[in-house]
């Protein structure tokens, strides 16, 4: 074999090795859009698709929580109706910010982005509130105490700002 196959073969297999331990996370981005978006509408795409993540994020952390607390109706009950009342407030709260009919006109191509920007926002920040809730905190006497947890609970302190923030 002459040098110049052996440099070859040599090369092949650095260049190889360098494949197989290359990060997953930098092969997944390479088909991944939202990786280095070009146009207003492929972010608009982006920050929806990151919506609809954090959607599923909320709504995975309140089936969880419906399903741990489901033998307390009241909580039950309390929750789903919190839960609405959230939605409600979380729509009101952009429809108040965006608040002129003709949103394009008003906001410009980039209102689709920043709309879903700032409901990811909120819906990340409930959705931890809501994790919150599935963990109890002993000692925790302001945050969220569910009943069964709460009877055998020995409170040791009070907790200022304590709501999963």
């Amino acid at each position: 074999m002459g040098q110049i196959s052996k440099l070859a073969t040599a090369f092949g297999l650095i260049l190889g090795l360098g494949m197989l331990f290359m990060p997953r996370t930098a092969v997944a981005l390479q088909g991944d859009p939202c990786h280095d978006p070009q146009t207003q509408s492929e972010l608009n795409g982006c920050e929806f698709e990151h919506l609809k993540k954090a959607d599923a994020d909320l709504n995975q952390a309140y089936k969880q929580l419906l399903a741990k607390y489901r033998s307390d109706t009241e909580f039950v009950k309390r929750l789903k109706l919190a839960q609405r009342a959230w939605l409600n407030f979380r729509d009101a709260d952009m429809d108040s910010f965006y608040y002129q009919k003709d949103k394009l006109g008003a906001y410009g191509s980039v209102y689709p982005m920043c709309r879903a920007i700032n409901m990811t926002q909120l819906t990340v920040e409930r959705t931890k509130e809501l994790r919150y809730m599935l963990e109890y905190n002993e000692g925790d006497v302001c945050g969220f105490q569910a009943a069964e947890a709460s009877s055998n609970a020995k409170p040791q302190r009070v907790c200022p700002g304590s709501r999963g923030r």
